[in-house]
C-alpha cells in the first residue's frame, strides 16, 4: 500500500512538472512569437504559430491577433492563394469559437465571407450565409461599407439566379435594411473626426450607390406597380408595409399612379403622420385640388415639430409666391418660417430680395422709390447677424442695396438730417428711417 502510494504521488508530481514545463514553453513561445511578429519577422513566427495553436490553443487571444499578420502576409506570398486563404479562415473561425468575448462576429465573420469570394471557396450561399450570420447575430459591429454591400451582392446574385425562392419584395427589404444600415453608419461616422472615419463615410457613399445601381432595373413603376396593387388588399391595415411600399414608389417617382395615392390615403387613415399630411398635401397640389391641399398643409404645420423641417417648407412656399409675383404673400410665408426658425439666414435674404425687387412700386419721386433698399439692406444685415453660412453673400447684398439707396448727397438735398420716416406705400408697408448724415 506504501508502495503504491509513492507511485501515485510520484507520478502526479511528474505530471505536475511537465504540465508546468508545456506552460512554460507556451508562454516562451507566445514571447518569440510576439516579437518576431513586431518585428515582421514572418519567417520565423510561422513555425511558432504553428506550434502554438497545436499545443497552446487556448492560451492567449495575441496568438490569433498576431496569427492574422502572420497568415496575411503569407497570403500576399503564396502562389496557391486559396490554401492560405483556408488556414487563414480557420484562424477566425477557432479565434471566434475560442475567444469570444474578445472576438466581434459582425466584425471577423465578414472577413471570412470576404476571403471566401475573392478566393473562390464555397457556394455563393454558403458565402452570403457567412455574411447574413454576422448580420444577424451581431448587426451593430458588422460595419464595414464593402462588406457590407458584399452582403447584399450575393444576395442579389441568388435573387438573379432564381434558384433560391427569393422575391422581388424579399430583394427589396434586404435593399432597405442595409440601406438603413448604411445610413446609420454614416451618421455615426459624422459625429467623429478622424481619417479613418472620413475614408468610412465616402466608402459608404460608394457602395450604397453601387447597391443601388443593382437593382435600379429591377425597381421600375412598371414592375413595382402591379406588385404592390396585388399585395395592397391583403395589407391595407398593416400601415409599416404601406409605408415601405409607398417609400418606394416615392423613390422611383410613381406618384402620379392612383395606387400611390390610395397608399398615402391608406396610412393617413391609419396613422396620420406630418410625412403623410405632407404627401397629401403635394399630391392635392399637383392634381389642383386647391382646397384639399391648403387643408393637408395646415394639418401638416399643426404637426410638424422640428422648425428646422417647417422653417424649409413654409419658406420654399414663400419662394413658390414670389414666383408667381404674389410678394405680400411670399413675406408672409418668409416671416412665418422665422417664427419657427429664426436662424435661417436664407429667410432673410430672400425677404431682402422681395424688397429689393419693389423699388418701381413703393415710390413716388426716385428718391422714395430707391429707399426701400435701406429696408432691403437692413434685412441683408439680419442674415448675417443670424446665420454664418450664408455671411458672405448677405454681405455683398447689403452692400448692392446700400449703394442703390439714395446717397448721403442725396438725402442732403433732399433736406433731410436723417430720422426721418418715409411711408412705403405699397405692398410692403410701413415706413423706412433715412440714415443719419
Amino acid at each position: 500500500m506504501k508502495t503504491m502510494t509513492t507511485i501515485l504521488v510520484t507520478t502526479f508530481c511528474v505530471f505536475i512538472s511537465f504540465s508546468s514545463h508545456a506552460q512554460n514553453d507556451c508562454n516562451v513561445t507566445l514571447s518569440l512569437f510576439a516579437e518576431n511578429v513586431k518585428t515582421k519577422n514572418y519567417s520565423e513566427a510561422t513555425p511558432q504559430l504553428t506550434y502554438l495553436r497545436e499545443n497552446c490553443a487556448t492560451l492567449n487571444y495575441a496568438i490569433y491577433a498576431h496569427g492574422e499578420k502572420v497568415l496575411k502576409d503569407k497570403l500576399k506570398q503564396a502562389t496557391d492563394k486559396q490554401s492560405v486563404a483556408l488556414e487563414l479562415i480557420q484562424l477566425y473561425t477557432d479565434r471566434i469559437k475560442l475567444f469570444p468575448e474578445k472576438t466581434k462576429k459582425g466584425m471577423f465573420l465578414p472577413k471570412i465571407g470576404a476571403l471566401m469570394i475573392n478566393y473562390k471557396i464555397g457556394t455563393i450561399e454558403e458565402q452570403y450565409n457567412v455574411f447574413d450570420e454576422a448580420f444577424e447575430t451581431d448587426k451593430a459591429n458588422f460595419k464595414h461599407p464593402r462588406y457590407l454591400y458584399h452582403y447584399f451582392e450575393l444576395y442579389y446574385t441568388m435573387y438573379t439566379s432564381g434558384n433560391h425562392g427569393i422575391s422581388l419584395e424579399d430583394l427589396i427589404e434586404k435593399y432597405e435594411t442595409i440601406n438603413e444600415k448604411f445610413a446609420a453608419e454614416k451618421q455615426r461616422l459624422s459625429k467623429i473626426k478622424s481619417e479613418a472615419a472620413y475614408k468610412n463615410s465616402i466608402g459608404i457613399d460608394t457602395f450604397s450607390k453601387k447597391m443601388t445601381l443593382l437593382v435600379e432595373t429591377e425597381m421600375t413603376c412598371e414592375i413595382l406597380l402591379p406588385m404592390y396593387r396585388e399585395k395592397f388588399k391583403a395589407n391595407k391595415n398593416n400601415a409599416a408595409w404601406m409605408r415601405k411600399a409607398a417609400s418606394k414608389l416615392d423613390a422611383k417617382d410613381c406618384k402620379d399612379d392612383t395606387l400611390f395615392i390610395e397608399l398615402v390615403e391608406a396610412i393617413d387613415a391609419l396613422e396620420p403622420n406630418v410625412k403623410s399630411k405632407f404627401l397629401l398635401y403635394k399630391i392635392h397640389t399637383r392634381k389642383g385640388n386647391t382646397v384639399k391641399a391648403k387643408s393637408y398643409l395646415e394639418q401638416y404645420l399643426a404637426l410638424e415639430t422640428d422648425g428646422t423641417k417647417k422653417g424649409n417648407i413654409l419658406s420654399n412656399l414663400g419662394s413658390e409666391a414670389a414666383k408667381k409675383g404674389q410678394k405680400s404673400k411670399a413675406r408672409n410665408y418668409y416671416l412665418d418660417a422665422l417664427k419657427v426658425d429664426p436662424s435661417s439666414g436664407r429667410t432673410y435674404l430672400n425677404i431682402a430680395r422681395l424688397y429689393g425687387s419693389s423699388a418701381n412700386e413703393c415710390g413716388t419721386d426716385e428718391f422714395s422709390k430707391r429707399a426701400i433698399y435701406w429696408k432691403a439692406a437692413e434685412m441683408a444685415r439680419k442674415a448675417t447677424k443670424v446665420d454664418p453660412s450664408v455671411k458672405s453673400e448677405a454681405n455683398e447684398l447689403m452692400l448692392f442695396y446700400m449703394q442703390s439707396a439714395p446717397s448721403t448727397t442725396d438725402i442732403f438735398n433732399k433736406g433731410y438730417k436723417g430720422g426721418e420716416k418715409i411711408a412705403l406705400k405699397c405692398w410692403v408697408g410701413g415706413h423706412v428711417i433715412v440714415p443719419k448724415l
